[in-house]
């Protein structure tokens, strides 16, 4: 667990002798969830959005922020990439910064890549690296 949710379990030690999370000292039940749920759904104006959605964003945020597929494999106890492929997208703007990469100089009609020549020498190549 993060920080976060080490944090959020802390708050509620002590508050109950059993159980860590509950409403007006009794356990909290899939009843009681998924009244709340809908209540809050119905104030905020959402429409055709599930709790099991909350699963997806989760993943999806995890892969924005740099946690690799097998890492997010352990995090959401998937026994497959597949699913983690299927729960963690990205979001569309890496992809426009990877699509600038083979882009034409302007005024050109040529794509310059970089080049590295292995026959001229360590020192070629490093001065070229070093640019």
């Amino acid at each position: 667990m993060n920080a976060d949710a080490v944090a959020v379990l802390e708050g509620e030690r002590g508050k109950h002798p059993q159980y860590c999370f509950t409403y007006r000292e009794k356990p909290i039940r899939w009843e009681m969830i998924n009244s709340a749920w809908h209540t809050a759904l119905g104030k905020a104006g959402l429409k055709n959005f599930r709790f099991h959605d909350l699963r997806h964003t989760w993943a999806s945020w995890h892969r924005q922020a740099g946690t690799s597929a097998d890492e997010l494999k352990d995090l959401g106890g998937w026994k497959s990439r597949v699913m983690v492929d299927r729960y963690a997208k990205f979001d569309t703007e890496h992809l426009a910064v990877a699509a600038t990469r083979i882009e034409r100089e302007p005024g050109t009609n040529v794509v310059q890549f970089p080049t590295f020549s292995l026959r001229s020498g360590k020192r070629r190549i490093r001065a070229e690296l070093n640019r």
